[in-house]
């Protein structure tokens, strides 16, 4: 973010990140003990914003939360604003602002999101971020840092002295070509390698990383890999910083770097015994085994710390008042070992998002699959539940949230696609953000099916029509599908229509008059 010219001169798409919506960062309060704000009422502050692209879809769906993003670059924060203000949304603005000018004055924040900032920003700014995180955080307050880490940064790091010493007597070239001469040097080298048998087998790995940097998209390696700064930590000596900035370390959003459970019975035991019941030594010794490279890390005031529950043992209450959604394919919850589990799940796949509570699960379980109701029998597919359920949580199968969105079903000539939601697809597909803002669903998960047909078909939906009503409307239109072979072959409106419905279903565009 303080790379202020570089980053003026190498832009890039500004997506949006599942990981970081205050929804995400909510549950996993909860889980640990904390009480946050309701995230859909929450005011976020995002350092380092960009365009926007990773609020402007939460500031969408989340009408009653207020959504703040700071970034340095004026041309994008210019930008992001003309997107906003062409979708019509009133709770977002985007600011031109050094993170070094802001103090208390600049307000409280239930939610602060700092994410591809931390490791590329000098020392002095990453003590204000942890400063900001502090003094700008409400009491019950979580903050979200990404940073790339150590051990698995210390490969990565060859390659970069690499590509910055191949610009080390070109000082003046721009950003874009010291990352095109920086990945026309490690080619070379990666090729040369290979020539040697004994370096070849040696190193293959290495090499192999060095043609995935040469295949990376050019803004990000020269962001990540020809910037002057990008400073790894050890996740311990992260948390040594926040400490002394009176903040608390909670754990990581990806669960399975925080908790140990679901590893391999050995691995357990020999962590707790390196650990002795210290969650920071478990997790750096996690690190060490993992070779983790990036970390996404959650933390609170230190006012908060009595409340975390670090025993990987979680209240039965806290997991059954969660809204999960389920990440596993049919062919996966096929394979579970667990007979009365993987019913209910196979149900639960076929449910719209995929969402359920554990009272749904286990209330389908009563009517459709239990023999022997007794409650002794209840309790046991119970607890088989929840463990699936935690696991799960913990690898990524099943995320978590306190809430969501409603879905309204499609009903032909009943609902209608609301103007904001119209706005927004077509500001982002053939308006002022097309290339810049990505696409997302409710949860900040990227959308990449929706196209200038779409945009169509929800104008068209402005509101309740007939079948036949939006088919002879659509039928104006050239609709065209790319084939397996790549010919491109014309469909009619009547055999696009269900595609696109089910599309705007999905991201839970419908509303009812």
């Amino acid at each position: 973010m303080e790379n202020k010219n570089t980053y003026s001169e190498l832009l890039y798409k500004s997506n949006p990140f599942n990981y970081t919506i205050p929804a995400l960062l909510e549950a996993h309060g909860r889980l640990y003990g904390l009480t946050p704000k309701d995230s859909r009422k929450a005011k976020v502050l995002e350092l380092g914003s960009s365009f926007g692209g990773n609020i402007i879809t939460q500031a969408l769906y989340n009408p009653e939360a207020e959504f703040v993003g700071i970034d340095l670059t004026a041309e994008q924060v210019k930008k992001g604003n003309e997107v906003i203000k062409k979708i019509g949304l009133k709770n977002i603005k985007l600011i031109e602002k050094n993170i070094l000018d802001i103090n208390e004055d600049f307000g409280k924040f239930d939610y602060i999101i700092v994410h591809g900032v931390f490791s590329w920003v000098p020392k002095e700014v990453q003590d204000k971020i942890i400063k900001i995180c502090n003094e700008n955080l409400t009491e019950e307050g979580i903050a979200y840092i990404s940073y790339n880490t150590y051990p698995g940064w210390k490969e990565p790091d060859k390659i970069r002295e690499m590509m910055i010493y191949a610009n080390k007597y070109f000082p003046e070239i721009s950003l874009g070509d010291k990352n095109q001469r920086g990945k026309a040097f490690i080619s070379i080298v990666a090729e040369q390698m290979k020539i040697y048998e004994d370096i070849s087998k040696k190193k293959g790995d290495f090499i192999k990383q060095i043609e995935e940097v040469v295949g990376m998209q050019d803004y990000y390696v020269a962001h990540e890999y020809c910037e002057d700064l990008n400073n790894p930590l050890y996740l311990n000596e992260f948390v040594d910083l926040i400490k002394k900035g009176n903040l608390e370390y909670i754990s990581d959003v990806a669960l399975r770097l925080s908790i140990i459970s679901t590893y391999n019975k050995d691995t357990v035991d020999k962590l707790q015994q390196l650990s002795q019941g210290d969650h920071v030594i478990k997790e750096q010794c996690l690190d060490y085994i993992l070779d983790t490279k990036f970390r996404r890390s959650l933390v609170c005031k230190n006012s908060q710390a009595k409340k975390l529950n670090f025993s990987e043992s979680f209240p039965n209450e806290v997991l059954d008042s969660f809204l999960l959604s389920l990440r596993y394919t049919k062919e996966e919850l096929k394979t579970l070992n667990e007979d009365n589990v993987k019913e209910i799940m196979l149900h639960l796949a076929e449910t719209p998002n995929k969402s359920f509570v554990v009272k749904d699960a286990i209330t389908y379980w009563e009517k459709n699959i239990a023999k022997d109701k007794n409650e002794e029998k209840k309790n046991e597919v119970l607890s088989n539940l929840r463990k699936f359920i935690l696991n799960s949580m913990i690898n990524g199968k099943i995320k978590f949230y306190c809430s969501e969105n409603e879905i309204v079903p499609y009903e032909e000539n009943k609902v209608y696609i609301p103007e904001k939601f119209r706005n927004y697809i077509r500001t982002l597909i053939i308006g002022e953000g097309a290339g810049v803002v990505g696409i997302a669903n409710s949860r900040n998960e990227i959308i990449n099916d929706l196209n200038d047909v779409d945009v169509i078909v929800a104008d068209i939906l402005s509101e309740p029509k007939t079948e036949k009503e939006i088919i002879e409307k659509l039928s104006k239109t050239a609709i065209y599908r790319t084939m397996p072979d790549g010919e491109r072959k014309e469909v009619e409106a009547s055999e696009y229509l269900p595609e696109s419905i089910r599309k705007f279903e999905f991201l839970g565009y419908f509303s009812k008059r």
